[in-house]
């Protein structure tokens, strides 16, 4: 019976092994036909419309819940959880075992032997190996916060620029409409010899670049509209019906989100997790200059049948090697990592501030800008009366039409230049995110 029960605990034992199964890779790409077949439903339960035109929020919100680049970013949780589980699992004893035939001599039976080792090296790294692994795991998490975080304001940006890019479209198949109304009553006045050949290149000119001008619009309208289809993860070419783009205004003194800026942003708390992993390691390799370090028991029966067993012990002396190695690396990188979060966050803070002054550049050119584009829509607007009327030429209709239609241009670009600088802010700010109650010190429990 006593035979019996190891062969017992080895069989439980390996029927607890993980078994394998195959994962085949998808043979088409995870791109959706349309809006309905998107993820719809928010981590809190909440639906997500696609019946009216989307808001920036419903937008970003489509954005995180669909964008591949984000599961695949997502997946990596899944490893670092690993790496957790394998600093809080013991390492597998060792059992060995002999036999010896007795071939002559003055014995009277075979030998046997027996041996059992257990790794207690584990005990002594194993606070700083798990504070190590559970650091690592809130880094990955943190990053993949940022990550969602950035594709959010991406999508916002994207939706203001495709609002832009279609406003701009617009203005200019009215440019074309009117222009190509001008140079058919040019055509029609120069067959009836009232107007030169004069009046008929301005008019073509003026039709020619506000042509070409609309076909550039469309194809970038096109190209920003796959974009965004490919970030909700769309096939190419889905027209994604949006609202006006309303976006929450940055705060006007950004000083108090700048002071709690390392708590708050997810890039700056994963840089953080990063240094703690990084000491924590250096702990480690400290602590490993005496392993490994094997407790266990022996047993054994000679040819004359004498029993014989005992403990076993076996230490690494730290006399040359003492890890050396290992605890400069571990050193080194703690403090590259110190130096890559200074940086981090002296760019973060530089650069919230530079966004912050164009803002204050951009408010007022985007105003000016703006009521410069009206006062152009009324002139351009009278000179296509007056030019139905006979009283200005087709040349000077063409310019006011031209003219209007860039102030118009103008104006949409520096309010989207506006509303992008200004999502970006937010997101630079981590304005909506919470602040981090504890920074990230103590996971060694």
């Amino acid at each position: 019976m006593r035979f019996i029960l190891p062969f017992l605990a080895l069989a439980t034992s390996l029927t607890a092994c993980a078994s394998y199964r195959s994962a085949p890779l998808p043979a088409a790409p995870p791109l959706q036909a349309g809006l309905a077949a998107l993820r719809h439903t928010m981590p809190d339960g909440g639906i997500i419309s696609t019946a009216q035109p989307l808001a920036l929020r419903d937008v970003a919100a489509l954005a995180v819940l669909n964008d591949p680049d984000l599961a695949a970013a997502r997946a990596q949780h899944n490893i670092s959880a690993a790496d957790l589980l394998s600093a809080g699992l013991p390492p597998d004893p060792t059992i060995t075992g002999g036999f010896d035939a007795l071939l002559g001599g003055p014995g009277s039976m075979s030998s046997l032997s027996a041996g059992f080792m257990q790794d207690v090296g584990a005990l002594i790294t194993y606070r700083a190996d798990r504070a190590a692994a559970k650091a690592g795991l809130a880094q990955v998490d943190a990053g993949v916060l940022w990550q969602e975080w950035q594709v959010a304001s991406q999508a916002e940006q994207l939706a203001v620029t495709l609002r832009a890019d279609a406003a701009t479209t617009a203005s200019l198949r009215d440019d074309v409409t009117v222009l190509t109304a001008v140079n058919d009553a040019t055509q029609a006045q120069i067959a009836q010899h009232n107007l030169t050949m004069n009046d008929a290149a301005a008019s073509l000119g003026a039709l020619a670049a506000g042509q070409s001008a609309f076909d550039t619009a469309q194809q970038t309208e096109a190209h920003d509209r796959d974009q965004l289809d490919a970030l909700l993860g769309l096939e190419p070419g889905v027209s994604i019906p949006l609202a006006a783009p309303i976006a929450p205004p940055p705060p006007e003194d950004i000083a108090p989100a700048l002071a709690t800026l390392a708590q708050r942003r997810p890039d700056l708390i994963a840089l953080r997790y990063g240094y703690t992993q990084a000491d924590a390691r250096l702990r480690s390799a400290i602590l490993a200059q005496f392993l490994p370090i094997g407790v266990g028991g022996n047993y054994g029966r000679d040819t004359s049948g004498i029993l014989s067993g005992g403990p076993q012990v076996s230490l690494t002396l730290p006399l040359f090697n003492r890890n050396r190695a290992g605890i400069a690396a571990a050193k080194a990188t703690r403090a590259a990592l110190a130096a890559q979060y200074a940086a981090a966050l002296a760019s973060a803070e530089g650069g919230a501030r530079a966004l912050y002054a164009n803002i204050m550049l951009l408010r007022p050119q985007a105003a000016t800008a703006r009521s410069q584009a009206a006062q152009a829509a009324a002139m351009a607007q009278s000179a296509r009366t007056a030019f139905a009327g006979g009283q200005i030429s087709a040349t000077a209709l063409a310019n006011l039409q031209s003219t209007a239609g860039e102030r118009e241009r103008a104006a949409i670009g520096l309010e989207a230049q506006l509303q992008s600088a200004e999502i970006s802010l937010v997101t630079l700010l981590g304005v909506g995110l919470p602040p981090l109650a504890a920074a990230p010190k103590d996971l060694s429990s």
